[in-house]
């Protein structure tokens, strides 16, 4: 291999078109020998902004004397010669330094491009964390030029490395199928192919990776459906209990196992409720030990009656619990033949039959090309295919996924077996729930199955809802629907027409395979189709704009804030002389669409009556026709609701919104209450339905969430925690910060607590916020200083799942995580990894979100029968995450001072367990907590 280049810049911001370089670095190197290094700073002209100087440690002083970057690009250039330049997303340095024309004509490497293909389940692709995963030991300073330069010479050899492990036939196909793209890392594939074969490629001989060979093979995971008891015999509940006694099963199974005696009265009420059909709700406190309190009797209750019981959890961090650690347990401490699944929702798992399309038709972007390639790599790693194992970045990515996963819902169970042999990671999922015993879900797809009358899980009378807490919120998101105009435009665009899309491929299949004129009416039928298409979406841009320009009124014009506009639309709205020209407009729309579905029906009609010898093909083609048929239909049936008002089953909630970020619309439909859902498909249909959660109550009353899920007919037991909170936990309290309401003095002393905390507890912190803005602010204020202290910072945010965070955080000797909503719950790190925890503010909603302002408005006293129960629930749920185990001890921080000052406050403290409370200042925090934790 030749000589390649590193390159990194450092800039004051990042817009090439207004803002400047400040440093840049650069490492000549030919496989692992470094042959050159380059490096200077740059006088920007211009005054560094604080939050660069925060990050890289460049200040004015350093690059006033440097020279202007006009004075050091010919030395650079004749550096880096005619060699590959490689960054880490290097487009944004070359943005930089292009215009001065200079590497226009180097071949361009990124190592990012590469790390997402390669690295197909690595928990972030920023430099920092891939050297992490890769073990490359950062020397010096990170955001410093040739640092980073150095760092990226390191992660381009070790991902070259892995790219000429993979085999023959698949880097074959990425050299193809990337050769009309200028892709990051097509020059890579082709090195490693050439090393590989020894001789230049050949772009045109065809070679393939059979896709169906890529999953696992098909396996019959349960020998028979269930059949259940006709009389189903009642468990004894003493019997149970005794399994969990000194002596029992479990004593012997768990060396460290300790009988609870709050364990053994949920266990007591479990048995009884699944016995006697009953409901319950059981609040159990961290500590009791309730999974298992629910899973014993659960387990024993269906395999000794042929029953099915459906598990439902809230995250995945459960789920995940429950199938590869809690069940397994029990089938080895009790020797018990139960049958366990876990079945997700159809967009979670990969379609074999639509991945082999996507690689027959080949990638049309280097986006798809991107997805395509990590996809191929993680299934030929041993990826299963379910969604939550691979690292989707972005909007752009998923949405790539989501054109490759099962949703297809008219793909049935027999069609999926005949088209792949039973490989299909949601056919097998999907067989295996019928033969088990125990089935594990998520909130999501429960209600889905029951809003769509039962037609994704198997039947079932029996229901266990962990986490239930949040059943109220997972119901919401799965009954809402979101509307864009780029959806529905690239709806469009997969249908097509003549020339591409779904129509194009339909045209494509028959044009020799049927007569002239069969061809011709059929060529004219999707010009047709294809027309309407147009003048749809021409209609639809018109509504758009008139939604639009309703929005701009109702903001009187000004400019949108930096947290975008929400506006509900209600009955008033309608009254409103400029939503007429909304109403108009879609009305105009609307009559086009009814067109145009017309069309595409009477296509789908006559394609499926034509007799041609291309069967297989034309099926897909035809169920990829009929599903945007569906969907369109239902966008335009929700369109029509959201534009003239209509009210559902349930009530519903209408609002339009504009992305701050990116200035896009979107439209939005919720439902008002899913207490009478609950009611009327879960309490009065399942034989026996128990919710449980560390929190269900608030100020001791199961009345809030009883009121909210129309829980009219559940028994209720209360269960306290088991562990001694007042030796194991410290609540500090701030008394001198700022109130959040004092925005900037707020934010600058939560930053400032935090570095000089996190460096008295060497890091194994982790801080809860209510903003995501509020997070970044923080996250790129506190990262310099703690990275001079060794310590890393993990925040929340695209791409990088919460468990692979949290196997990061635990993993590091020193690090700070910093989360919003997904961490305030389900997150479990025991022991010393996790030793202080931060709550930044106490937990309220914002108040002008629409659904909770509806939502709000259906209280006498809003605050105090909605708002408050919802933020105490929230506080007591991150609370719960730093005491795991009886032997956890740790600080709990509190950077809200209102807790103090206002009226509610005491009800947080109420709801919290007894432990060591301090009232104290910032400045006597760190040695506190230190002391607390014998530091």
């Amino acid at each position: 291999m030749s000589s390649l280049v590193t390159l990194d810049i450092e800039t004051t911001g990042l817009d090439s078109s207004r803002d400047a370089i400040i440093e840049i670095g650069a490492v000549r190197f030919n496989g692992k020998r470094v042959e050159g290094e380059w490096e200077s700073l740059i006088n920007p002209n211009r005054k560094i902004p604080a939050l660069v100087t925060q990050l890289t440690g460049i200040t004015d002083d350093m690059v006033n004397k440097a020279p202007p970057l006009h004075a050091v690009l010919p030395e650079l250039a004749d550096f880096i010669g005619n060699a590959p330049v490689i960054g880490h997303n290097v487009q944004f340095d070359l943005s930089f330094l292009q215009p001065h024309h200079i590497l226009s004509l180097n071949e361009v490497l990124d190592t990012y491009e590469l790390a997402a293909v390669l690295m197909p389940s690595a928990g972030r692709y920023n430099l920092s964390a891939l050297a992490m995963a890769l073990g490359i030991p950062r020397l010096d300073k990170a955001h410093r030029a040739l640092s980073d330069a150095r760092v990226t010479c390191r992660i381009f050899s070790k991902l070259y490395q892995k790219a000429t492990e993979l085999p023959t036939a698949l880097l074959d196909e990425f050299v193809r199928l990337s050769e009309p793209f200028d892709w990051g890392a097509a020059w890579v594939f082709r090195q490693a192919l050439n090393e590989r074969l020894g001789r230049e490629v050949d772009a045109d001989k065809e070679r393939s990776y059979d896709t169906l060979l890529l999953f696992r093979p098909a396996q019959q995971v349960f020998e028979k459906p269930l059949t259940a008891a006709e009389q189903p015999q009642p468990l004894d509940p003493e019997e149970i209990a005794a399994l969990m006694g000194p002596g029992g099963p479990f004593a012997h199974y768990f060396p460290a196992y300790e009988q609870r005696s709050q364990q053994i009265e949920m266990l007591h009420n479990v048995s009884r409720a699944l016995s006697e059909s009953r409901h319950l709700m059981v609040e159990a406190g961290t500590g009791t030990g309730k999974s298992f309190a629910y899973l014993l009797p659960t387990a024993l209750w269906a395999t000794q009656n042929g029953m099915r019981v459906v598990i439902s959890t809230n995250t995945i961090n459960l789920q995940d619990q429950l199938i590869n650690k809690d069940i397994p347990d029990l089938r080895l401490a009790l020797d018990l033949q139960v049958n366990a699944a876990v079945l997700k929702g159809r967009a979670n798992y990969l379609c074999p039959r639509r991945l082999e399309l996507l690689r027959q038709r080949r990638p049309d972007s280097i986006e798809e090309m991107r997805v395509l390639g990590k996809v191929l790599v993680w299934l030929y790693e041993g990826g299963d295919g379910d969604r939550t194992q691979i690292n989707l970045t972005g909007a752009v990515e998923q949405e790539i996924w989501n054109r490759l996963s099962a949703q297809d819902e008219g793909c049935s169970a027999e069609t999926c077996l005949s088209r792949t042999g039973g490989v299909c990671p949601f056919y097998q999922a999907h067989q295996a729930s019928h033969a088990a015993h125990l089935i594990i879900v998520n909130h999501a797809l429960l209600l889905a199955d029951v809003a769509t009358g039962n037609r994704v899980l198997p039947n079932y009378d029996y229901l266990i809802v962990d986490e239930a807490h949040h059943l109220e919120s997972a119901t919401t998101n799965a009954l809402s629907v979101r509307i864009t105009p780029f959806e529905l435009s690239r709806l469009l665009k997969e249908l097509g027409g003549v020339s591409g899309g779904v129509f194009g491929h339909l045209l494509s299949l028959f044009k020799d395979v049927v007569t002239p004129s069969e061809f011709a009416a059929l060529n004219q039928a999707i010009r047709r189709a294809t027309d309407l298409s147009f003048h749809f979406e021409r209609d639809l841009k018109t509504c758009f704009q008139a939604i639009h320009d309703f929005l701009s009124e109702q903001r009187e014009g000004n400019p949108i804030s930096p947290y975008g506009q929400q506006e509900r639309i209600l009955p008033a709205t309608r009254t409103l002389p400029l939503w007429n020209g909304v109403e108009q407009t879609w009305a105009t729309a609307e009559e086009t669409l009814k067109l145009l579905l017309g069309m595409v029906s009477e296509t789908h009609k006559r394609t499926g009556e034509i007799k041609a010898d291309i069967q297989d093909e034309l099926e897909d083609t035809l169920t990829s026709i009929a599903g945007i048929h569906r969907r369109l239909s239902e966008i335009g049936a929700h369109l029509n609701d959201f534009v003239y008002g209509g009210e559902g089953d349930f009530g519903q909630i209408h609002w339009a919104e504009i992305n701050a970020a990116n200035g896009q619309l979107s439209l939005h439909i919720a439902p008002l209450h899913i207490g009478p859902l609950m009611e009327t498909y879960l309490w009065h249909e399942k034989a026996s339905m128990i919710l449980t959660s560390a929190t269900l109550t608030t100020a001791g009353s199961f009345k809030y969430l009883r009121q909210r899920l129309n829980a009219d007919e559940a028994d209720e037991l209360a269960l306290g925690s088991p562990f001694d909170y007042e030796t194991a936990a410290l609540l500090y309290l701030v008394n001198d910060i700022p109130e959040p309401s004092d925005g900037a003095a707020y934010q600058h002393s939560v930053e400032q607590t935090l570095i000089r905390l996190s460096k008295a507890t060497g890091g194994r912190l982790m801080a809860l916020f209510t903003s995501y803005a509020q997070l970044k602010r923080t996250s790129q204020a506190i990262t310099p200083a703690l990275a001079d202290a060794s310590i890393l910072v993990y925040e929340q945010g695209e791409g990088a799942s919460a468990n692979m965070l949290l196997e990061s955080f635990r993993e590091a000797d020193q690090a700070v995580l910093l989360g919003t909503r997904a961490f305030w719950e389900g997150v479990d790190i025991p022991g010393a990894a996790l030793s202080t925890l931060v709550i930044t503010k106490l937990p309220f909603d914002v108040p002008t979100d629409p659904i909770i302002a509806a939502r709000a408005e259906t209280f006498d006293d809003p605050f105090t029968e909605f708002s408050l129960p919802e933020a105490i629930l929230r506080f007591r749920q991150g609370f719960g995450r730093l005491i795991r185990t009886q032997s956890d001890r740790g600080v709990v921080v509190l950077l809200d001072r209102r807790i103090m000052t206002k009226r509610y406050g005491k009800a947080f403290l109420d709801s919290i367990p007894q432990c060591t409370r301090k009232v104290g200042s910032m400045h006597e925090l760190p040695a506190i907590a230190a002391r607390w934790l014998n530091l």
